[in-house]
């Protein structure tokens, strides 16, 4: 019988890498490292675009010698500014990653009207459901 492959949570994975960036490749870089790794997943799919130099040709190296695919670790630093309540979803594996983001894009475009939309339709469902 074949072992399962258990992956860490992503929350702890990306925490040990940047503690790892920060030790590696300094300060500097992990204050930057959601604009570095925004280039470094475009980069890793259209690799005839442009050339990396730099901090950010040994930060590519450096997650590719570690089994790292450079846009899942920016989809990890997307997901690190999303509300507690989408991560407590993320974390119970209500939700997935994709479907976080998207809820989370929806929420920071929403005007006033749509958050009030949204409240009359949840107390009116509540109401309903008495």
């Amino acid at each position: 019988m074949k072992e399962r492959i258990i992956r860490k949570d992503w929350l702890i994975e990306y925490e040990t890498l940047k503690n790892t960036v920060l030790e590696r490749f300094g300060e500097e870089t992990l204050r930057n490292l959601r604009t570095i790794l925004s280039k470094l997943g475009t980069y890793h799919y259209n690799k005839n675009k442009y050339m990396l130099l730099g901090k950010e040709k040994l930060l590519y190296d450096f997650l590719i010698e570690n089994s790292y695919n450079p846009y899942t670790v920016y989809r990890w630093a997307l997901l690190e500014n999303v509300p507690e309540e989408i991560r407590f979803q993320l974390k119970n594996k209500i939700i997935s990653q994709k479907k976080a983001q998207a809820v989370y894009f929806e929420r920071r475009h929403q005007t006033k009207q749509g958050v009030c939309d949204d409240i009359f339709r949840m107390g009116m469902q509540l109401l309903r459901s008495m």
